[in-house]
């Protein structure tokens, strides 16, 4: 058995998403270059596989277009996909959360391993085992260390942040909904857990977009699942973030994001440029 940090992470990877992104891809590309001066400078913050973004067209408007991610070997097969060249250069390793591959995988082997004892011996002790999890949670939190300060090298004229915010902090209560399927820990006592950790992480993360942009931010939000009702967590938080400072948007669009055929999954996706 694998670790289940490693095996949820290979679960985060969409079959196809670069075919099935296609129509949202040029779109969010089509609002990025209209609401951006040409031979300007750009840098796509948690670009991943650039699944979401045509980057040739975006390296066309650009005069320098950086890429940043915690994952540079998915910017990579990313920009291997769309067959072009870019420098070492522009490609940039930065952890925007600062939380560890080894933190994680610490937790879910500390895990395993007590739920196997446990289960062994006939002594199952659901509420020590939610409050080691709980526990692991907090730890991991308070030793963050987010890289955005002390690795970047430069400042663009504009920052593009799309469909990160949401992401960041999913990676718990993923694992706590595979523990439940074992052990009575409730899903929810680790929702709640991050839940209140979410509005510092996404402030910190808005506050970088800010500081990193000598031009402007652009930032896509998903207001809503569309097969479902409820907010998203992350994405709403940064959106009342942004309303509580006041922030001058200057273009909005709402799109609509096929994010995964199976299961279905699309989402509305909020886009807004706000001046510096």
């Amino acid at each position: 058995m694998g670790n289940l940090y490693d095996d949820l992470l290979a679960l985060q990877v969409i079959p196809n998403a670069y075919e099935e992104w296609a129509g949202y891809r040029e779109q969010l590309t089509d609002f990025i270059i209209d609401h951006t001066d040409s031979r300007t400078t750009a840098c796509i913050v948690g670009a991943g596989a650039c699944n979401d973004y045509n980057l040739r067209r975006l390296s066309r408007h650009f005069s320098e277009l950086r890429l940043i991610d915690r994952n540079t070997d998915a910017i990579r097969k990313g920009i291997a996909k769309q067959s072009i060249c870019m420098r070492d250069n522009q490609i940039e390793h930065i952890d925007l959360l600062g939380i560890t591959d080894e933190q994680y995988r610490a937790l879910a082997n500390q895990m395993l391993s007590i739920i196997r004892s446990e289960v062994t011996c006939g002594q199952l002790t659901p509420s020590r085992i939610e409050s080691i999890f709980l526990n692991g949670i907090d730890t991991a939190f308070s030793e963050r260390q987010p890289d955005v300060q002390t690795k970047v090298t430069g400042v663009a004229d504009y920052a593009i942040c799309c469909g990160v915010h949401s992401q960041l902090m999913t990676m718990f209560p993923q694992m706590a909904k595979v523990y439940q399927r074992y052990v009575p820990i409730s899903e929810q006592a680790a929702f709640d857990c991050v839940q209140q950790k979410t509005w510092e992480v996404n402030r910190d993360l808005t506050d970088t977009l800010f500081r990193w942009a000598g031009k402007g931010v652009i930032i896509g939000l998903e207001r809503a699942r569309l097969e479902e009702p409820g907010r998203i967590e992350g994405a709403w938080q940064a959106l009342e973030d942004l309303n509580r400072r006041n922030c001058r948007v200057s273009a909005k669009a709402s799109l609509v994001w096929n994010f995964n055929s199976s299961p279905k999954k699309s989402y509305l996706m909020d886009l807004m440029l706000i001046e510096q």
